[in-house]
């Protein structure tokens, strides 16, 4: 009999060591999640990557980011971010920063008593509508931000508003909006439009809620880019300890670059036609990758 690579993945059995994707925690117990948190930490010292435990401060060269979860002072599982730095003398280190953020309005109340134990914090942010006819003259709309401790928290009150969100836009017509927001403006109001009116209010707040934005944005680049913190940069990291966030500070007088080892890899499969590549049905037929442009290897 002779034995033949297919290349088609076999689904895990029941209880096996499966290793689910790092960038979503959606539908994982809060152990496996742990677990797997504590599989990536391992992973990360073997290649040099330990998590900052001393008090210190460093200067190192952000060479990549990446979602994870830790446990906070009250046991519970938290989102954050860890940094992976190189030094110039090419050692290397690793920070964990965790966000925490806010919201309060309006249907603010009504969503954290709803969503109770989920929701972290709320606060009301006035952003620019570019749905909107005109978006350019300046007319913003009150959002309220949503700020979650895990990525599942997020995907949970995501599902239950997506339905009424989709209702309450088909009930409202974008040109009503704009006409009442140029109104106040020109009548010497203010350019932030607020859905506070006798009109929006209603019985249940549910019906209030007419849109939601970057919901889809992954947790990590949301963070990154609040806090302005980008890869192939020098940066000086102090730590102070597990009680204090570290502070990240950008060094702009720093040019030049280290020279870390690069592995690019790619992955050939078979797909139907204008169709992504599913694990479940499609083979592999052949893989390939390139370590720092040395010479190609394949398989």
């Amino acid at each position: 009999m002779v034995l033949r690579n297919s290349g088609r993945r076999r689904a895990e059995p029941a209880g096996g060591d499966s290793d689910p994707p790092r960038d979503d925690g959606s539908g994982l117990s809060a152990l496996k999640r742990l677990e797997r948190s504590q599989r990536t930490d391992r992973l990360d010292a073997q290649f040099g990557f330990e998590r900052a435990k001393e008090p210190g401060e460093k200067t190192g060269w952000l060479i990549n980011m990446h979602p994870t979860e830790i446990l906070d002072d009250d046991k519970r599982l938290v989102s954050c971010v860890d940094y992976y730095f190189i030094q110039e003398d090419g050692s290397r280190f690793k920070v964990t920063l965790v966000s925490v953020q806010g919201c309060e309005r309006e249907v603010s109340s009504f969503l954290s008593k709803k969503y109770q134990g989920k929701i972290a914090k709320l606060e009301t942010v006035p952003k620019e509508d570019l749905d909107l006819p005109n978006h350019l003259v300046g007319l913003k709309r009150n959002y309220i931000k949503l700020s979650f401790n895990t990525v599942d928290d997020l995907v949970k009150v995501r599902r239950e508003i997506s339905p009424a969100v989709k209702k309450n836009r088909e009930r409202d017509q974008a040109s009503d909006t704009y006409t009442s927001m140029l109104s106040s403006a020109l009548i010497g109001g203010s350019l932030t439009m607020d859905d506070e009116g006798p009109s929006k209010k209603t019985v249940n707040q549910m019906d209030n809620i007419v849109d939601m934005r970057e919901y889809d944005v992954p947790y990590h680049i949301r963070l990154s880019i609040d806090l302005k913190i980008h890869v192939a940069h020098w940066y000086n990291v102090r730590y102070r300890g597990s009680i204090y966030p570290p502070e990240i500070t950008r060094r702009d007088d720093l040019v030049e670059r280290p020279d870390p080892v690069v592995l690019a890899f790619d992955i050939e499969t078979t797909k139907l036609p204008l169709k992504f590549p599913d694990a479940e049905t499609d083979q592999i037929m052949m893989i390939s990758y390139m370590i720092d442009g040395g010479c190609a290897r394949l398989f």
